[in-house]
């Protein structure tokens, strides 16, 4: 974090979250505003574009968490200002002495129309840090995507962005087979996918209630607490008030 635009992740007290927080923790944001509005769809509300930042952030960093080496945890936090939408962290050693490694996420969400044109949009509003990645929450619900081969156009896009992802609930149409039974088909649509457009294109789904289940077994470290000190490096504390991702 020794990087001068990445300063604001220096301050004290500042909190990395597990994803599985930030996961779990949109799905109950999202029933309390559509409690508040009487049971309306609320996905595309205002009031609910911060959480699904953070939302997507988290499924991101899920992933990260589960595809990279085992012993390779990923955090999120969710920054007082915006740009980034989110920043994703993990903790590397060198030199022995243990900082953070972090990736910024900028968000933009696809309901129609052509989804290259809402990438293209939000690549071309300015250059990003090389550390940025984007995540593209695709949230529209009747178009077929030939995921493979938009892959292949997006890498030959002129951008500085060098890690670009789609985030959808579901999974994609050929892990599906035609003789599943009703309780297996629910639960290959209640799956989160992420499919990597950029470098290479790679697909990772998760389990939206096996996240839930982790979070119920209390075995996840809900957050930690970074505290400098100096050549010796960091370490973890836990502050007297917990923080709040939401």
């Amino acid at each position: 974090m020794s990087v001068a635009h990445l300063d604001y992740l220096k301050e004290k007290g500042m909190a990395w979250f597990n994803p599985s927080v930030g996961i779990v923790g949109f799905w109950r944001e999202h029933e309390k505003l559509k409690e508040k509005l009487g049971g309306v769809d609320v996905w595309r509300h205002r009031d609910l574009k911060r959480a699904k930042e953070i939302y997507a952030t988290s499924i991101v960093a899920k992933v990260f968490s589960v595809t990279e080496l085992p012993t390779t945890d990923w955090w999120v936090h969710k920054p007082k200002t915006d740009p980034p939408d989110g920043v994703m962290g993990t903790i590397l050693e060198r030199d022995g002495i243990p900082k953070m490694h972090v990736r910024e996420i900028e968000v933009v969400e696809h309901f129609e129309g052509d989804i290259l044109d809402t990438i293209r949009q939000k690549l071309s509003r300015k250059r990003y840090e090389p550390n940025t990645a984007l995540a593209c929450f695709l949230s529209s619900k009747t178009d077929l995507y030939e995921l493979e081969a938009l892959a292949g156009v997006i890498q030959k896009e002129e951008t500085s962005l060098d890690h670009i992802f789609l985030v959808f609930h579901g999974m994609l149409a050929s892990e599906l087979t035609t003789n599943l039974q009703d309780e297996d088909l629910a639960k290959s649509l209640a799956k989160i996918s992420v499919v990597q457009l950029k470098p290479v294109y790679a697909v990772t789904t998760i389990s939206l209630p096996e996240v839930i289940a982790g979070r119920r077994s209390g075995n996840e470290k809900d957050f930690f607490v970074f505290e400098g000190l100096g050549r010796r490096g960091m370490r973890a504390y836990s502050p007297e008030t917990p923080p709040k991702l939401f």
